[in-house]
């Protein structure tokens, strides 16, 4: 009866997957129940449907042809396209040799030094009724736990458009997705040591990322971070199908704590990034992460996504303002797919 059970949900979810794609076809807009339907598939099926749906879209969305691949991340030859992407596939990151330019870094941190954004109440400020606020963030008198800057604010930065149209990004994105890679969730934020203890709206609890089908993060260290600092944190080869064990994904989609995760994964598969500023990660968030809760100073992180599709979660329409960054300008002028999320 309980197997029984099971397949009935699945063919339920099934059926409401399918009618949220024909009519995301139709309005470029996802089905809230369909949005679901994804979510308790992927934790049902351990990432099967995922699997099959992005092989499906890879044939009507194959990856474009790149003239290079050389940016940021070095001048990517073929054959090492092919070895970080069969990296990627097995150990879900790839952490890079190349750093995002000093220059470029300090420009950051000065922008995120001055400009308001929002900041998050914890958990349990949240509880007793606190609201986020706008601020700009003082690392003298911080007033809360993560501070957040819109996606229309990122993505008009120009060394963040810059990195947007990196041929080496593009490369190896789509590389890995199989697919046309599209922009998309765009995010920059502090973390800071409000609170030494990990809070759940800061991301600090491991957890997996379902927002998509099939997407690759691009991390990005903007100020040096070490085990004090908030290190990223990934258990390697959790993002496979099957990677996390049916009695994790049974609780649906839900913020883990250290013990619950360690006792299905040895220690040599819990990799923290202690990494200074400029530091550029790749990442299937598909596996299970989290940013370590601080216990002094703080750290701002940059995350790029590519998706290859937009059908999944909500986010708020962002649009290019002003594209000052010359590289960004000629892709849209040559692939305006990607960057479909955000062009009017």
């Amino acid at each position: 009866m309980k197997a029984f059970l099971s397949l009935i949900r699945k063919l339920r979810d099934v059926t409401y997957l399918l009618s949220g794609i024909a009519a995301f076809v139709v309005s470029k807009q996802t089905p809230p129940f369909a949005y679901q339907a994804l979510i308790r598939l992927f934790c049902q099926t351990g990432g099967r449907a995922n699997d099959i749906l992005s092989s499906f879209i890879s044939r009507i969305s194959p990856p474009l042809d790149l003239a290079s691949a050389n940016g940021i991340l070095g001048n990517l030859q073929p054959k090492e396209i092919d070895e970080i992407v069969r990296v990627l596939k097995t150990d879900g990151y790839y952490l890079f040799p190349h750093k995002l330019p000093e220059a470029a870094c300090a420009r950051l941190v000065k922008y995120a030094k001055s400009t308001e954004c929002l900041v998050r109440p914890t958990e349990e400020e949240s509880s007793h009724g606190a609201f986020s606020e706008r601020a700009v963030y003082d690392p003298l008198q911080p007033r809360g736990i993560r501070y957040d800057f819109t996606q229309q604010q990122v993505i008009n930065i120009p060394e963040v458009q810059s990195v947007l149209a990196d041929w080496s990004v593009l490369a190896l994105a789509q590389s890995y997705l199989g697919a046309c890679p599209v922009a998309d969730v765009a995010s920059m934020w502090w973390h800071t040591a409000y609170s030494d203890q990990p809070d759940a709206k800061a991301a600090q609890f491991y957890h997996f990322d379902m927002d998509r089908i099939r997407w690759l993060k691009i991390f990005i260290y903007l100020t040096d971070v070490g085990p004090d600092n908030g290190p990223h944190c990934f258990i390697k080869g959790s993002h496979r199908t099957g990677g996390i064990p049916s009695s994790l994904l049974s609780r649906g989609y839900v913020r883990l704590t250290d013990d619950d995760v360690l006792l299905h994964y040895p220690p040599e598969q819990l990799i923290e990034f202690n990494a200074p500023a400029g530091t550029i990660i790749l990442e299937d968030t598909r596996g299970l992460h989290k940013g370590k809760a601080l216990t002094s100073g703080d750290r701002l992180m940059l995350q790029l996504q590519f998706s290859n599709s937009l059908f999944g979660g909500y986010y708020p329409p962002s649009r290019f303002e002003n594209i000052s960054s010359p590289s960004l300008a000629e892709m849209v002028r040559k692939h305006p797919s990607i960057y479909a999320n955000y062009l009017n």
